[in-house]
């Protein structure tokens, strides 16, 4: 949707996105964001439309501005459930004239703003909406320069595959943090692809192939510990009298019948449903898991 600007000569300022306007580069604690506009100047109204007054100020053909916003987001649409999100700048000043050209705003978002995000659109699209202000200066006849900050609202939606592009390539912000050391060099990185392939899937709303891929991840875990066979030793036992070793293998195996349900659909795992967060916790243990591994690498 289109933003406009009425300045203090009557003329117009038409603000609107460029196609794929979003752009998340990595940052400290979080990314910078970067939205691609367009802007044009259409001149006031003839004078004879419009009311008469004496205090029209006289504006520069080329005058320039600057534009600012405070951005918002919404995962329903753009007029409900909007959430202030950041500042946003252009980065340089605008000139406004009657043929269309470009400018970026930049801001910056934290990482547990990228996480909230992600939770709250589970897979969908998300609306970024701009609270616009210009910063003019203005001449009127026979009076010292003043400012004017006249204000507008553009909104523009982002699908669920760009920001999911985007998330990639800053690799943050992410709802299923993947901190996973690779000791030895490479010795996990096929389980940690496997992690990264389920976080993936995850944010494309493909819930049971994303425990599926985390589930392979773990076969690494239960081949490395030798969990199977600790298991069917421990549930001979009271859980009381189970060793240390025999709790965390029943703990990998549980954790490994329990993503199974959404691969193998049997008499009793047919009727199973998992939710996102069902799936976020899950690739979670997972990753915790193999965390583990890596640390015990050289004791097995």
């Amino acid at each position: 949707m289109t933003g406009t600007i009425t300045l203090s000569d009557q003329s117009v300022l038409h603000i609107d996105a460029r196609r794929h306007a979003l752009r998340l580069s990595p940052g400290i604690g979080g990314a910078q964001i970067d939205l691609g506009l367009t802007v044009y100047r259409q001149a006031r109204p003839p004078a004879a439309d419009l009311p008469r007054s004496e205090d029209w100020p006289v504006m520069p053909i080329h005058e320039r501005l600057r534009l600012s916003a405070a951005l918002y987001v919404s995962t329903r649409n753009a007029q409900q459930d909007r959430r202030y999100l950041c500042r946003v700048d252009g980065e340089h000043l605008v000139t406004a004239i009657l043929q269309q050209g470009s400018f970026q705003m930049r801001g910056f978002i934290s990482d547990h703003q990228l996480r909230v995000i992600e939770e709250q659109r589970a897979g969908k699209r998300i609306w970024l909406i701009l609270a616009l202000e210009a910063l003019q200066v203005v001449q009127d006849e026979g009076k010292p320069a003043r400012f004017a900050q006249p204000t507008g609202e553009l909104s523009f939606d982002v699908g669920a595959g760009e920001w999911a592009d985007n998330l990639e390539d800053i690799e943050a912000g992410t709802y299923v943090e993947l901190l996973v050391p690779l000791a030895g060099g490479a010795d996990y990185a096929d389980a940690v692809e496997l992690l990264r392939d389920a976080r993936g899937l995850l944010r494309e709303g493909n819930v049971p192939s994303a425990i599926g891929q985390a589930r392979k991840a773990l076969e690494q875990v239960r081949e490395a510990y030798g969990t199977q066979k600790a298991f069917a030793d421990a549930v001979k036992k009271t859980p009381r009298q189970r060793t240390l070793a025999e709790r965390w293998a029943c703990m990998v195996e549980d954790l490994f019948s329990t993503m199974s349900g959404a691969s193998h659909k049997d008499d009793v795992t047919r009727e199973f449903e998992y939710t996102r967060e069902d799936g976020a916790r899950l690739i979670t243990a997972t990753a915790g898991m193999l965390k583990r591994l890596s640390a015990d690498h050289d004791l097995l």
